[in-house]
């Protein structure tokens, strides 16, 4: 864990920031420069960001980093794969104030996936990283060197890499979301492919104590709509003033 930014006010609330696989600290560089000053913002370095190895591919469970990251946290904002990991271990019982799930993978029913979800996403792999790196870069990038480095860094996270994301979006109707008695955020771009918004929206339906938003964006909010973001983020820790404190 890094302290990313001090809280510029007090009282401080703990905030822990998870990025989503192929990710890494600059996934928060537009929010960490918004965030409410209350904020005290801590990163976790997780196995599955863009400078990591594939070694943490080879366990079935990548949720144990998350527990570990978030303990002693008040609110945690997770992306993407680890949204989906963040509210399975809320399911199992993690206590935190609240949370933020960003751009999260979501299906009611298992009868939701078909040989077609698989192949898509399978497919569909390189465009997620693709979009990543668009917006992150701007126009720094060609399209032909992001393309290579699209391809590269997907060859970099490597097969199992995709499969532990798929296996979380796989388990996602199995999630025993009535037990997760946590405020959640739930935050979903409107133009994203990889996690549309009717993931996010059918995700703060079955979660007892949720509110749903949608954002002009793709899969990376928190970069595409920086601003209207951190005002989200920081609406809904001020309305849970009382219970954080």
């Amino acid at each position: 864990m890094r302290l990313r930014r001090p809280a510029l006010s007090e009282p401080a609330i703990r905030v822990v920031l998870l990025h989503g696989l192929g990710g890494g600290p600059s996934t928060w560089n537009s929010f960490a420069a918004l965030a409410p000053p209350r904020l005290e913002l801590w990163e976790a370095d997780l196995p599955w960001s863009v400078a990591g190895t594939r070694e943490w591919t080879h366990r079935p469970d990548p949720g144990r980093w998350v527990d570990d990251a978030i303990e002693g946290a008040e609110v945690v904002i997770a992306h993407s794969f680890a949204a989906n990991l963040l509210l399975e271990s809320l399911a199992r019982g993690m206590k935190i104030s609240a949370a933020v799930l960003v751009a999260p993978f979501y299906r009611a029913s298992p009868s939701e996936f078909d040989w077609a979800t698989i192949e898509s996403y399978l497919a569909g792999f390189y465009t997620i990283l693709d979009h990543g790196l668009r917006v992150t870069s701007g126009d720094r990038l060609s399209p032909d060197t992001r393309h290579d480095m699209a391809v590269k860094l997907r060859e970099q996270l490597g097969p199992y890499s995709w499969m532990r994301f798929f296996d979380a979006y796989l388990r996602s109707p199995l999630v025993d979301t009535a037990a997760v008695t946590t405020p959640c955020l739930v935050i979903s771009g409107h133009d994203d492919r990889a996690a549309p918004p009717r993931d996010g929206r059918a995700l703060a339906e079955v979660l007892p104590r949720a509110h749903f938003e949608t954002l002009a964006a793709g899969h990376l909010p928190m970069i595409e709509q920086a601003h209207a973001f951190a005002e989200l983020v920081g609406d809904f820790v001020s309305a849970l003033t009382l219970e954080i404190t």
